[in-house]
């Protein structure tokens, strides 16, 4: 008898290599999965504007890297109290100093353009449909920043605005680089914040964009979100918050990406690489 459904991992019609170039872009989950790649020497760039939660400011990241020349400054740098913030960007690059802050973001605005146009395969992770408009400025914010509340407006994104908003930037990617495969993930992270049935609400939006944005040629999608649910399905593989995936729960996803994604070419190169690892993080006792 088998008391749990084990999700086999998908197959795919190409194989990532560790010489590949691998963008991800994203909520927490981009992150770690970006560090899986990373600690195993592939060409990786994670996060480059930071985590990224709903899908108008993932877009609007990766429309700004494609354009960096587009990135408007005067709408999107704000001060807050003696803190320069950017509403594009994750509250890591804010900073006292303008001129500091105002290098840092023009840094990762070229650094990010150019390594996406040697980007091989893309991973896009959509964390929630709902999002925060600034009301001075009508603007869907990246982060909050601590900003008072009362300045932001909430809203869940329907399915056919993210459809809509994706085909636009999919048919840009794809012309600036052909050979790039881009893969969609709906984060497992749980935002219990917006209420048990929002939380389903947001998701359930996510999934049917993914869903429909999905051609299996050029766009394809990995189901980190149903591993979660539906095969490990316990909160044995959370974390405290009982939100987050704890790293059991991490280690189980990033094995499937590699009976997914990898070759056995690429399997015996990371094979040798971890044993490096292992052996370079070793520890003497004297």
């Amino acid at each position: 008898m088998q008391f749990r459904t084990i999700l086999p991992a998908p197959q795919f019609p190409f194989s990532i290599k560790t010489e590949d170039s691998i963008m991800l872009v994203g909520s927490c989950f981009s992150d770690n999965i970006g560090h899986y790649f990373a600690t195993r020497r592939f060409d990786v760039s994670s996060n480059p504007f930071g985590v990224l939660f709903n899908p108008v400011s993932i877009e609007r990241a990766m429309q700004f890297m494609l354009e960096p020349e587009k990135f408007d400054k005067d709408r999107y740098f704000h001060k807050y109290r003696d803190l320069w913030v950017s509403f594009a960007h994750h509250g890591k690059f804010s900073n006292e100093i303008y001129e500091d802050f105002e290098r840092n973001i023009e840094r990762q605005l070229h650094d990010g353009h150019e390594f996406l146009q040697k980007t091989r395969y893309l991973f896009i992770t959509f964390g929630t449909a709902y999002c925060y408009k600034f009301i001075p400025k009508d603007l869907i914010v990246s982060n909050c920043h601590k900003i008072p509340n009362h300045q932001f407006e909430r809203t869940r994104l329907d399915t056919k605005q993210i459809v809509s908003l994706w085909k636009g930037l999919i048919s840009k990617l794809t012309e600036t680089c052909p050979e790039m495969k881009i893969i969609f993930t709906v984060s497992p992270v749980r935002h219990l914040s917006d209420g048990a049935h929002g939380n389903s609400i947001s998701k359930a939006s996510l999934i049917l964009s993914t869903e429909k944005l999905v051609d299996n040629t050029t766009t394809f999608y990995f189901p980190a979100f149903e591993y979660l649910m539906d095969d490990l399905r316990d909160y044995r593989f959370y974390g405290r918050d009982l939100c987050h995936p704890n790293d059991l729960a991490v280690s189980y996803l990033e094995e499937k990406i590699a009976e997914s994604f990898f070759d056995e070419e690429t399997f015996a190169r990371i094979s040798e690489i971890e044993k490096e690892n292992r052996f370079l993080n070793h520890r003497k006792f004297r």
